[in-house]
Protein backbone atom coordinates (compact mmCIF):
# COMPACT_ATOMS: atom_id res chain seq x y z
CA UNK A 1 0.00 0.00 0.00
CA UNK A 2 1.45 3.46 -1.15
CA UNK A 3 1.19 6.10 1.47
CA UNK A 4 1.67 9.71 1.13
CA UNK A 5 1.65 13.04 3.40
CA UNK A 6 -1.20 14.28 0.88
CA UNK A 7 -3.16 12.81 -2.19
CA UNK A 8 -4.76 15.22 -4.94
CA UNK A 9 -7.80 13.71 -6.75
CA UNK A 10 -7.82 15.55 -10.05
CA UNK A 11 -5.22 17.21 -12.06
CA UNK A 12 -6.85 20.34 -12.89
CA UNK A 13 -4.98 24.07 -12.05
CA UNK A 14 -6.45 23.44 -8.52
CA UNK A 15 -5.16 20.15 -7.90
CA UNK A 16 -2.25 20.58 -9.63
CA UNK A 17 -1.06 24.05 -8.04
CA UNK A 18 -2.17 22.74 -4.52
CA UNK A 19 0.36 19.60 -4.96
CA UNK A 20 3.05 21.75 -6.43
CA UNK A 21 2.70 24.18 -3.09
CA UNK A 22 2.66 21.20 -0.85
CA UNK A 23 5.96 19.72 -2.74
CA UNK A 24 7.29 23.30 -2.61
CA UNK A 25 6.60 23.07 1.21
CA UNK A 26 8.33 19.87 1.44
CA UNK A 27 5.43 17.17 1.58
CA UNK A 28 5.08 14.17 -0.30
CA UNK A 29 2.46 14.25 -2.86
CA UNK A 30 0.18 12.19 -5.38
CA UNK A 31 -2.02 13.53 -8.21
CA UNK A 32 -4.48 10.69 -9.47
CA UNK A 33 -6.15 12.06 -12.66
CA UNK A 34 -8.69 9.78 -14.58
CA UNK A 35 -7.35 11.63 -18.05
CA UNK A 36 -4.36 11.05 -20.15
CA UNK A 37 -3.24 14.53 -19.85
CA UNK A 38 -2.63 16.84 -16.77
CA UNK A 39 -4.26 20.27 -16.70
CA UNK A 40 -8.26 20.26 -16.71
CA UNK A 41 -8.55 22.70 -19.26
CA UNK A 42 -5.32 24.02 -19.42
CA UNK A 43 -4.22 21.29 -21.96
CA UNK A 44 -3.69 20.73 -25.80
CA UNK A 45 -4.46 18.30 -28.49
CA UNK A 46 -3.32 17.50 -32.08
CA UNK A 47 -5.12 16.74 -35.06
CA UNK A 48 -3.39 16.17 -38.80
CA UNK A 49 -0.04 18.24 -37.57
CA UNK A 50 -1.76 20.90 -36.02
CA UNK A 51 -1.13 21.86 -32.41
CA UNK A 52 -4.36 23.72 -30.22
CA UNK A 53 -4.19 25.27 -27.34
CA UNK A 54 -7.64 23.69 -25.73
CA UNK A 55 -8.57 27.05 -23.71
CA UNK A 56 -6.17 29.62 -22.40
CA UNK A 57 -6.15 33.01 -23.82
CA UNK A 58 -4.71 35.45 -21.32
CA UNK A 59 -3.99 36.26 -17.86
CA UNK A 60 -3.05 39.54 -15.97
CA UNK A 61 -0.16 39.47 -14.08
CA UNK A 62 2.27 36.91 -15.12
CA UNK A 63 5.30 38.30 -14.50
CA UNK A 64 5.80 40.70 -11.26
CA UNK A 65 1.85 40.74 -10.65
CA UNK A 66 -0.06 38.94 -8.16
CA UNK A 67 -0.51 35.53 -10.94
CA UNK A 68 3.35 35.33 -11.46
CA UNK A 69 3.79 35.47 -7.28
CA UNK A 70 1.19 32.41 -7.44
CA UNK A 71 3.45 30.19 -9.81
CA UNK A 72 6.35 31.15 -7.99
CA UNK A 73 5.00 30.52 -4.29
CA UNK A 74 4.60 26.79 -6.13
CA UNK A 75 8.12 26.99 -8.63
CA UNK A 76 6.42 27.02 -11.59
CA UNK A 77 7.40 30.14 -12.35
CA UNK A 78 10.57 29.01 -14.07
CA UNK A 79 8.99 26.31 -15.90
CA UNK A 80 7.26 28.63 -18.23
CA UNK A 81 8.03 31.77 -20.49
CA UNK A 82 5.36 34.67 -20.34
CA UNK A 83 4.88 36.29 -23.65
CA UNK A 84 3.03 39.87 -23.26
CA UNK A 85 -0.16 40.28 -25.36
CA UNK A 86 -0.18 44.03 -27.17
CA UNK A 87 -4.21 44.28 -26.04
CA UNK A 88 -5.72 41.98 -23.22
CA UNK A 89 -8.47 42.26 -26.59
CA UNK A 90 -10.14 44.05 -28.92
CA UNK A 91 -13.96 44.65 -29.99
CA UNK A 92 -15.49 44.55 -33.32
CA UNK A 93 -18.05 47.53 -32.49
CA UNK A 94 -20.71 49.05 -34.71
CA UNK A 95 -18.49 48.40 -37.77
CA UNK A 96 -15.00 49.19 -36.06
CA UNK A 97 -12.75 47.50 -34.78
CA UNK A 98 -11.13 48.57 -31.45
CA UNK A 99 -8.23 47.71 -29.85
CA UNK A 100 -8.30 48.04 -26.02
CA UNK A 101 -5.46 49.34 -24.52
CA UNK A 102 -3.70 47.33 -21.72
CA UNK A 103 -2.33 50.41 -19.80
CA UNK A 104 -5.61 52.15 -17.51
CA UNK A 105 -4.54 55.65 -18.48
CA UNK A 106 -4.80 55.10 -22.27
CA UNK A 107 -7.74 53.09 -21.52
CA UNK A 108 -9.68 56.21 -20.24
CA UNK A 109 -8.16 58.56 -22.85
CA UNK A 110 -9.63 55.84 -25.34
CA UNK A 111 -13.56 55.89 -23.50
CA UNK A 112 -13.27 59.75 -23.13
CA UNK A 113 -12.52 59.88 -26.75
CA UNK A 114 -15.41 57.35 -27.64
CA UNK A 115 -18.00 58.78 -24.92
CA UNK A 116 -17.29 62.44 -24.67
CA UNK A 117 -20.11 63.30 -23.03
CA UNK A 118 -19.78 61.06 -20.03
CA UNK A 119 -16.62 61.88 -19.54
CA UNK A 120 -16.81 63.29 -15.70
CA UNK A 121 -18.84 59.84 -14.84
CA UNK A 122 -15.69 57.96 -16.43
CA UNK A 123 -13.47 59.62 -13.99
CA UNK A 124 -15.47 58.94 -11.51
CA UNK A 125 -15.57 55.68 -12.28
CA UNK A 126 -11.80 54.79 -12.36
CA UNK A 127 -11.30 56.65 -9.45
CA UNK A 128 -13.79 53.79 -7.95
CA UNK A 129 -11.71 51.18 -9.69
CA UNK A 130 -8.19 52.49 -8.08
CA UNK A 131 -10.44 52.23 -4.51
CA UNK A 132 -11.65 48.46 -5.53
CA UNK A 133 -7.54 47.89 -5.94
CA UNK A 134 -6.92 49.32 -2.54
CA UNK A 135 -9.50 47.50 -1.00
CA UNK A 136 -8.73 44.40 -2.70
CA UNK A 137 -4.87 44.39 -2.13
CA UNK A 138 -5.71 45.10 1.79
CA UNK A 139 -8.30 42.25 1.85
CA UNK A 140 -5.92 39.91 0.51
CA UNK A 141 -2.51 40.68 1.89
CA UNK A 142 -0.38 38.43 4.41
CA UNK A 143 -0.57 41.14 7.27
CA UNK A 144 -0.42 41.17 11.14
CA UNK A 145 -3.58 41.78 12.33
CA UNK A 146 -3.28 45.11 13.79
CA UNK A 147 -2.26 46.57 10.57
CA UNK A 148 -4.83 44.18 8.70
CA UNK A 149 -7.28 45.85 11.07
CA UNK A 150 -5.97 49.71 9.59
CA UNK A 151 -5.44 48.59 6.17
CA UNK A 152 -9.31 47.07 6.24
CA UNK A 153 -10.06 51.14 6.77
CA UNK A 154 -9.38 51.51 3.20
CA UNK A 155 -11.61 48.65 1.74
CA UNK A 156 -15.03 49.93 1.77
CA UNK A 157 -15.46 50.24 -2.21
CA UNK A 158 -13.94 46.75 -2.45
CA UNK A 159 -16.26 45.46 0.22
CA UNK A 160 -19.56 47.00 -1.33
CA UNK A 161 -18.74 46.15 -4.70
CA UNK A 162 -18.60 42.49 -3.46
CA UNK A 163 -22.56 42.91 -2.98
CA UNK A 164 -23.15 44.32 -6.70
CA UNK A 165 -23.46 42.99 -9.94
CA UNK A 166 -20.62 44.43 -12.73
CA UNK A 167 -23.67 45.99 -14.08
CA UNK A 168 -24.71 47.84 -10.74
CA UNK A 169 -20.57 48.98 -9.99
CA UNK A 170 -20.42 50.64 -13.66
CA UNK A 171 -23.90 52.49 -13.61
CA UNK A 172 -23.54 53.92 -10.38
CA UNK A 173 -21.67 56.62 -11.61
CA UNK A 174 -24.55 57.87 -14.17
CA UNK A 175 -22.76 56.18 -17.04
CA UNK A 176 -24.87 55.23 -19.70
CA UNK A 177 -26.32 51.79 -21.02
CA UNK A 178 -24.57 52.02 -24.20
CA UNK A 179 -20.87 52.88 -22.27
CA UNK A 180 -21.46 50.28 -19.90
CA UNK A 181 -22.05 47.43 -22.34
CA UNK A 182 -18.99 48.62 -24.14
CA UNK A 183 -16.99 48.41 -20.86
CA UNK A 184 -17.91 44.86 -19.72
CA UNK A 185 -17.87 43.71 -23.37
CA UNK A 186 -15.34 40.71 -21.80
CA UNK A 187 -18.46 39.14 -19.71
CA UNK A 188 -18.60 35.97 -21.76
CA UNK A 189 -15.19 35.37 -19.89
CA UNK A 190 -16.52 34.84 -16.87
CA UNK A 191 -20.00 33.03 -17.69
CA UNK A 192 -22.32 35.51 -17.47
CA UNK A 193 -23.49 38.97 -18.62
CA UNK A 194 -23.16 41.91 -16.08
CA UNK A 195 -26.87 41.73 -14.96
CA UNK A 196 -25.86 38.96 -13.20
CA UNK A 197 -22.55 38.45 -13.07
CA UNK A 198 -20.76 39.24 -9.69
CA UNK A 199 -18.58 42.80 -9.91
CA UNK A 200 -15.98 40.91 -8.12
CA UNK A 201 -15.37 38.18 -10.68
CA UNK A 202 -15.16 41.21 -13.55
CA UNK A 203 -12.94 43.96 -11.80
CA UNK A 204 -10.07 41.33 -10.39
CA UNK A 205 -9.36 40.01 -13.54
CA UNK A 206 -9.35 43.50 -14.97
CA UNK A 207 -7.20 44.76 -12.35
CA UNK A 208 -4.11 42.66 -13.27
CA UNK A 209 -5.15 43.21 -17.54
CA UNK A 210 -5.06 47.17 -17.37
CA UNK A 211 -2.55 47.31 -13.76
CA UNK A 212 -0.06 44.42 -14.57
CA UNK A 213 -0.36 43.66 -18.12
CA UNK A 214 -1.77 40.81 -20.06
CA UNK A 215 0.22 37.82 -20.93
CA UNK A 216 -0.70 34.32 -23.09
CA UNK A 217 2.27 31.72 -21.77
CA UNK A 218 4.51 30.23 -24.34
CA UNK A 219 3.70 26.78 -25.47
CA UNK A 220 -0.10 27.61 -24.28
CA UNK A 221 -2.11 26.10 -21.12
CA UNK A 222 -0.11 22.79 -21.41
CA UNK A 223 3.18 24.27 -20.93
CA UNK A 224 1.52 25.63 -17.29
CA UNK A 225 0.52 22.44 -16.52
CA UNK A 226 3.28 20.49 -17.34
CA UNK A 227 5.41 23.43 -14.97
CA UNK A 228 3.36 22.29 -12.26
CA UNK A 229 3.69 18.52 -12.83
CA UNK A 230 7.93 18.91 -13.34
CA UNK A 231 7.44 20.70 -9.70
CA UNK A 232 6.08 17.88 -7.96
CA UNK A 233 8.19 15.21 -9.91
CA UNK A 234 11.31 17.63 -9.12
CA UNK A 235 10.33 16.98 -5.30
CA UNK A 236 9.54 13.45 -4.99
CA UNK A 237 6.07 13.66 -5.80
CA UNK A 238 4.27 11.71 -8.09
CA UNK A 239 1.76 12.08 -10.97
CA UNK A 240 -0.48 9.25 -11.91
CA UNK A 241 -2.35 9.57 -15.35
CA UNK A 242 -5.28 7.50 -16.65
CA UNK A 243 -5.76 6.63 -12.90
CA UNK A 244 -9.28 7.22 -11.91
CA UNK A 245 -10.05 7.47 -8.36
CA UNK A 246 -13.55 5.37 -7.39
CA UNK A 247 -14.04 6.16 -3.57
CA UNK A 248 -12.90 8.22 -0.88
CA UNK A 249 -11.59 6.34 2.18
CA UNK A 250 -12.42 7.09 5.39
CA UNK A 251 -12.92 5.88 8.79
CA UNK A 252 -15.14 7.71 11.18
CA UNK A 253 -15.43 11.26 9.88
CA UNK A 254 -11.59 11.46 8.83
CA UNK A 255 -10.17 10.69 5.41
CA UNK A 256 -7.69 8.34 5.32
CA UNK A 257 -6.77 7.43 1.25
CA UNK A 258 -8.54 6.69 -1.80
CA UNK A 259 -9.45 3.31 -3.54
CA UNK A 260 -8.77 3.72 -7.48
CA UNK A 261 -10.68 2.16 -10.30
CA UNK A 262 -8.41 -0.24 -10.77
CA UNK A 263 -8.44 -1.82 -6.79
CA UNK A 264 -5.51 -0.48 -5.30
CA UNK A 265 -5.73 1.76 -2.09
CA UNK A 266 -3.19 4.45 -1.86
CA UNK A 267 -3.19 6.21 2.21
CA UNK A 268 -2.35 10.16 3.22
CA UNK A 269 -2.45 12.21 5.79
CA UNK A 270 -5.20 14.83 3.54
CA UNK A 271 -7.08 14.34 0.63
CA UNK A 272 -7.50 17.40 -1.50
CA UNK A 273 -10.24 16.76 -4.17
CA UNK A 274 -10.12 18.64 -7.31
CA UNK A 275 -12.81 17.59 -9.54
CA UNK A 276 -16.31 18.68 -8.87
CA UNK A 277 -17.73 18.71 -5.81
CA UNK A 278 -20.99 17.49 -7.12
CA UNK A 279 -18.81 14.24 -8.14
CA UNK A 280 -16.93 14.24 -4.80
CA UNK A 281 -19.76 13.80 -2.22
CA UNK A 282 -21.84 12.20 -5.13
CA UNK A 283 -19.60 9.89 -6.64
CA UNK A 284 -16.80 9.14 -4.50
CA UNK A 285 -18.32 9.51 -0.41
CA UNK A 286 -22.01 8.07 -1.43
CA UNK A 287 -22.98 6.49 1.85
CA UNK A 288 -20.95 9.09 4.07
CA UNK A 289 -23.69 10.87 6.14
CA UNK A 290 -22.12 14.26 6.39
CA UNK A 291 -21.09 14.10 2.59
CA UNK A 292 -24.97 13.21 1.57
CA UNK A 293 -25.69 16.39 3.28
CA UNK A 294 -23.72 18.29 1.89
CA UNK A 295 -24.68 17.13 -1.45
CA UNK A 296 -28.37 18.30 -0.49
CA UNK A 297 -26.88 21.86 -0.11
CA UNK A 298 -25.00 21.91 -3.48
CA UNK A 299 -27.96 20.64 -5.70
CA UNK A 300 -29.48 24.10 -4.60
CA UNK A 301 -26.88 25.89 -5.79
CA UNK A 302 -26.58 27.61 -9.60
CA UNK A 303 -24.37 25.86 -11.84
CA UNK A 304 -22.43 27.78 -14.18
CA UNK A 305 -22.06 28.04 -18.71
CA UNK A 306 -20.73 25.67 -20.69
CA UNK A 307 -18.83 26.92 -23.88
CA UNK A 308 -18.76 25.70 -27.50
CA UNK A 309 -15.18 25.93 -29.26
CA UNK A 310 -14.39 26.03 -33.31
CA UNK A 311 -10.75 24.97 -33.72
CA UNK A 312 -9.60 25.41 -36.57
CA UNK A 313 -6.21 24.77 -38.73
CA UNK A 314 -5.58 26.78 -41.09
CA UNK A 315 -3.00 26.34 -44.33
CA UNK A 316 -1.96 30.07 -44.14
CA UNK A 317 -1.50 32.26 -41.34
CA UNK A 318 -4.26 34.37 -39.91
CA UNK A 319 -2.83 37.42 -41.04
CA UNK A 320 -2.83 36.57 -44.50
CA UNK A 321 -6.62 36.58 -44.16
CA UNK A 322 -6.88 39.61 -42.41
CA UNK A 323 -7.01 38.31 -38.63
CA UNK A 324 -4.68 40.57 -37.16
CA UNK A 325 -6.08 40.46 -33.56
CA UNK A 326 -4.83 38.40 -30.80
CA UNK A 327 -8.30 38.08 -29.28
CA UNK A 328 -10.97 39.60 -30.77
CA UNK A 329 -14.98 39.63 -30.09
CA UNK A 330 -17.21 39.84 -32.77
CA UNK A 331 -19.94 42.24 -30.99
CA UNK A 332 -23.36 41.21 -33.42
CA UNK A 333 -25.95 42.02 -30.59
CA UNK A 334 -24.86 44.86 -28.47
CA UNK A 335 -27.56 43.55 -25.75
CA UNK A 336 -25.57 41.57 -23.33
CA UNK A 337 -28.78 39.99 -22.03
CA UNK A 338 -30.12 39.30 -25.77
CA UNK A 339 -26.83 37.99 -26.42
CA UNK A 340 -26.59 35.53 -23.79
CA UNK A 341 -30.38 34.57 -24.09
CA UNK A 342 -29.75 33.74 -27.07
CA UNK A 343 -26.96 31.61 -26.29
CA UNK A 344 -28.95 29.42 -24.19
CA UNK A 345 -31.76 28.90 -26.36
CA UNK A 346 -28.73 28.04 -29.57
CA UNK A 347 -29.52 30.19 -31.60
CA UNK A 348 -26.05 30.48 -32.21
CA UNK A 349 -25.66 33.28 -35.23
CA UNK A 350 -27.72 35.40 -33.14
CA UNK A 351 -25.29 35.66 -30.19
CA UNK A 352 -21.40 37.32 -30.13
CA UNK A 353 -18.12 35.29 -30.68
CA UNK A 354 -14.64 35.26 -29.99
CA UNK A 355 -12.15 34.46 -32.11
CA UNK A 356 -8.76 33.77 -30.32
CA UNK A 357 -5.58 34.09 -32.95
CA UNK A 358 -2.97 31.97 -31.69
CA UNK A 359 -0.47 32.39 -33.80
CA UNK A 360 -0.24 35.97 -32.93
CA UNK A 361 0.27 35.13 -29.48
CA UNK A 362 2.76 32.62 -29.75
CA UNK A 363 4.14 32.01 -33.47
CA UNK A 364 5.81 29.08 -32.29
CA UNK A 365 2.55 27.34 -30.89
CA UNK A 366 2.84 26.16 -34.76
CA UNK A 367 5.11 25.66 -37.63
CA UNK A 368 5.15 28.64 -40.05
CA UNK A 369 2.66 28.93 -42.86
CA UNK A 370 0.18 27.40 -40.58
CA UNK A 371 -2.68 29.21 -38.62
CA UNK A 372 -4.77 28.09 -35.63
CA UNK A 373 -7.28 29.87 -34.36
CA UNK A 374 -10.74 29.36 -31.92
CA UNK A 375 -14.41 30.24 -32.16
CA UNK A 376 -15.69 30.20 -29.16
CA UNK A 377 -19.11 31.04 -27.47
CA UNK A 378 -21.36 30.70 -24.38
CA UNK A 379 -23.36 27.50 -24.51
CA UNK A 380 -24.99 24.48 -22.13
CA UNK A 381 -25.15 21.36 -22.66
CA UNK A 382 -29.28 21.10 -22.99
CA UNK A 383 -28.63 22.39 -26.30
CA UNK A 384 -26.99 19.34 -27.45
CA UNK A 385 -28.90 15.85 -28.11
CA UNK A 386 -27.90 12.86 -26.42
CA UNK A 387 -28.46 10.78 -29.45
CA UNK A 388 -25.44 9.84 -31.06
CA UNK A 389 -26.71 10.14 -34.67
CA UNK A 390 -28.00 13.87 -33.82
CA UNK A 391 -25.20 14.56 -31.62
CA UNK A 392 -22.87 14.27 -34.66
CA UNK A 393 -25.16 15.91 -37.81
CA UNK A 394 -25.73 19.18 -34.95
CA UNK A 395 -22.01 19.39 -34.71
CA UNK A 396 -21.49 19.38 -38.71
CA UNK A 397 -24.78 21.80 -38.95
CA UNK A 398 -23.07 24.05 -36.42
CA UNK A 399 -19.36 23.74 -37.81
CA UNK A 400 -21.40 24.57 -41.19
CA UNK A 401 -22.94 28.09 -39.48
CA UNK A 402 -19.67 29.12 -38.36
CA UNK A 403 -17.57 29.02 -40.83
CA UNK A 404 -20.40 30.42 -43.40
CA UNK A 405 -20.04 33.55 -40.77
CA UNK A 406 -16.61 33.97 -40.74
CA UNK A 407 -16.34 33.85 -44.49
CA UNK A 408 -18.51 37.35 -44.51
CA UNK A 409 -15.97 39.06 -42.29
CA UNK A 410 -12.80 36.68 -43.99
CA UNK A 411 -13.61 36.03 -47.40
CA UNK A 412 -11.57 32.64 -48.38
CA UNK A 413 -10.84 31.77 -45.04
CA UNK A 414 -13.05 28.41 -45.78
CA UNK A 415 -10.90 26.95 -48.70
CA UNK A 416 -8.37 27.54 -45.98
CA UNK A 417 -9.33 25.26 -43.58
CA UNK A 418 -7.65 21.96 -42.81
CA UNK A 419 -8.78 20.93 -39.45
CA UNK A 420 -12.30 22.06 -38.18
CA UNK A 421 -12.90 20.39 -34.58
CA UNK A 422 -15.80 21.50 -32.68
CA UNK A 423 -15.85 21.15 -29.19
CA UNK A 424 -19.14 21.06 -27.27
CA UNK A 425 -20.52 21.19 -23.98
CA UNK A 426 -20.86 17.54 -24.05
CA UNK A 427 -16.97 17.85 -25.05
CA UNK A 428 -16.23 19.58 -21.98
CA UNK A 429 -18.41 16.97 -19.85
CA UNK A 430 -16.71 14.00 -21.66
CA UNK A 431 -12.89 15.77 -20.91
CA UNK A 432 -13.34 16.75 -17.50
CA UNK A 433 -16.37 15.29 -15.60
CA UNK A 434 -17.71 18.58 -14.64
CA UNK A 435 -21.64 18.64 -14.49
CA UNK A 436 -23.05 19.87 -17.37
CA UNK A 437 -19.57 20.62 -18.77
CA UNK A 438 -19.27 23.77 -16.41
CA UNK A 439 -16.02 25.67 -17.72
CA UNK A 440 -16.55 28.38 -14.32
CA UNK A 441 -17.68 25.71 -11.29
CA UNK A 442 -20.62 27.36 -9.80
CA UNK A 443 -21.92 30.46 -11.59
CA UNK A 444 -20.09 33.37 -10.86
CA UNK A 445 -23.71 35.22 -9.32
CA UNK A 446 -23.46 37.75 -6.23
CA UNK A 447 -24.98 35.20 -4.12
CA UNK A 448 -21.97 32.53 -4.97
CA UNK A 449 -18.72 34.84 -5.25
CA UNK A 450 -16.58 35.94 -2.66
CA UNK A 451 -16.71 34.68 0.97
CA UNK A 452 -20.44 33.18 -0.29
CA UNK A 453 -18.81 30.71 -2.35
CA UNK A 454 -18.21 27.33 -1.60
CA UNK A 455 -15.31 27.02 1.03
CA UNK A 456 -12.41 24.89 0.32
CA UNK A 457 -13.15 22.82 3.74
CA UNK A 458 -15.81 19.85 3.96
CA UNK A 459 -17.68 18.23 6.77
CA UNK A 460 -14.96 15.02 6.64
CA UNK A 461 -11.32 15.97 8.64
CA UNK A 462 -8.54 16.06 6.17
CA UNK A 463 -10.57 16.73 3.40
CA UNK A 464 -10.53 19.40 1.40
CA UNK A 465 -11.74 20.92 -1.65
CA UNK A 466 -10.07 23.10 -4.62
CA UNK A 467 -10.64 24.13 -7.56
CA UNK A 468 -13.11 26.53 -10.00
CA UNK A 469 -15.98 25.56 -7.57
CA UNK A 470 -14.57 26.69 -4.75
CA UNK A 471 -13.10 29.72 -2.93
CA UNK A 472 -12.42 32.05 -4.56
CA UNK A 473 -13.74 31.31 -7.96
CA UNK A 474 -13.52 30.19 -11.66
CA UNK A 475 -10.81 30.81 -13.93
CA UNK A 476 -7.09 29.97 -14.51
CA UNK A 477 -5.70 32.46 -11.60
CA UNK A 478 -8.90 31.68 -9.36
CA UNK A 479 -8.48 27.72 -10.06
CA UNK A 480 -4.54 27.97 -8.96
CA UNK A 481 -5.48 30.51 -5.94
CA UNK A 482 -7.36 28.38 -4.15
CA UNK A 483 -4.81 25.17 -4.60
CA UNK A 484 -2.22 27.47 -3.27
CA UNK A 485 -4.22 29.06 -0.33
CA UNK A 486 -5.47 25.71 0.16
CA UNK A 487 -2.23 23.89 0.53
CA UNK A 488 -0.62 26.79 2.57
CA UNK A 489 -3.49 26.03 5.56
CA UNK A 490 -3.00 22.26 5.04
CA UNK A 491 0.85 22.11 5.35
CA UNK A 492 0.12 24.42 8.87
CA UNK A 493 -2.40 21.32 10.00
CA UNK A 494 0.02 19.18 9.13
CA UNK A 495 2.56 20.96 10.65
CA UNK A 496 0.87 21.34 13.81
CA UNK A 497 0.25 17.79 14.41
CA UNK A 498 3.98 17.16 13.24
CA UNK A 499 5.26 19.02 16.02
CA UNK A 500 2.26 18.23 18.45
CA UNK A 501 3.40 14.44 17.67
CA UNK A 502 6.99 15.45 18.16
CA UNK A 503 6.03 17.18 21.76
CA UNK A 504 4.32 14.12 22.78
CA UNK A 505 7.51 11.42 21.79
CA UNK A 506 9.44 13.74 23.85
CA UNK A 507 7.60 13.43 26.54
CA UNK A 508 7.76 9.73 26.61
CA UNK A 509 11.21 9.64 25.86
CA UNK A 510 12.16 12.10 28.93
CA UNK A 511 13.76 10.06 32.05
CA UNK A 512 11.16 10.46 34.88
CA UNK A 513 12.89 10.89 38.57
Amino acid sequence: MRKYDAIVIGAGLGGLSCAARLSALGYRTAVFESHNLPGGYATEFRRKGYLFDVALHGVGGLENGSFGQMLQACGADKGIVPLRKKHPYSIRWEGQIVDIPSDANEYVLLLKKMFPVEQEAIDKLFTGIHRFAEGFSAFSSPLPAWRKATAMLKAGTFIRWTQMTTWEAVKQYGLSEKFTEFFTALWPYYGLPPKRLSALYFFIPWLGYHLEGTYYIQGGGQALSNALVDVIKSAGGEVHLRSEVSEILYTGNEATGIRLKKGEVCEASWIVSGISPLLTYGRLLPSHPAANREMEKLTELEIGTSLTQLYLGLTCEPHELGIMQEDLLLNNEPDSEQDYAAAMRGEYAKCNWGITNYNAMDPTLNEPGKGCIAVTFLDRLENWPADRAEYKAKKTAVTRLILDELEKHYPGLTDKVAVAELGTPRTMQRYTANPAGAVYGFAQTVPQSGIKRLKRTSPLQRLSLVGAWTQPGGGFQGAISSGIMEADRIAAKLGQAEREHQITHEAYQTPRT
